[in-house]
This record gives structure tokens, C-alpha cells and sequence, in this order.
């Protein structure tokens, strides 16, 4: 979501995160930080973003975790965009 905001296929999520303020959405500092803590998260955790090599530890209460925070912060993008209107179409 933050790509199709900022129009930036090859950033990074940091890169996008801090690239939204031109776009006219705000997010508190700490917003983006945990935002990125999560991100980096799913990177480490077994299997949540990458293929499983040996047995995990995670199940299906991490995997409902991470889709519904994920979820919460598109639709929450979503929203601020299209108030912005950063997204092509809206406002």
C-alpha cells in the first residue's frame, strides 16, 4: 500500500513510510517505527514470510496476528490516502 501511495516500486517499506508526508499523510513517529519493528519481525520469525526449512514454532494465532495487523494498517492507509487524495481517483 505504501508503494502505490508513494509510487515507489523499488522502495523500501522504510523508504515508503518516510515518503507518505510528501503525500499528504502524517503518521506519528512512532507509528512508523512499529510499523517497521513489525515488518523486521516478520523477517526473523520462522516462516511468516519465508519458506519453512525445519519445524516451526509459530501457528495459527501468529498467523491471524500478522493478517489482521497487516490488514488494519492498509485499510488504515487506505483511508488517510484517499482523505489526502494520494490515491488516483479519490478525493
Amino acid at each position: 500500500m505504501c508503494k502505490i501511495i508513494t509510487g515507489q516500486d523499488d522502495a523500501t517499506l522504510g523508504q515508503a513510510l518516510n515518503k507518505l508526508q510528501e503525500k499528504g499523510i502524517a503518521l506519528h513517529s512512532a507509528l512508523k517505527k512499529s510499523s517497521s519493528s513489525l515488518y523486521g519481525y516478520t523477517s526473523d520469525a520462522e516462516g511468516i514470510r519465508h519458506a519453512l526449512l525445519e519445524e516451526s514454532t509459530l501457528d495459527f494465532d501468529d498467523a491471524k496476528f500478522m493478517l489482521v495487523s497487516c490488514s488494519a494498517f492498509v485499510n488504515y492507509l487506505a483511508a488517510k490516502a484517499s482523505k489526502a487524495g494520494a490515491i488516483h481517483g479519490t478525493k
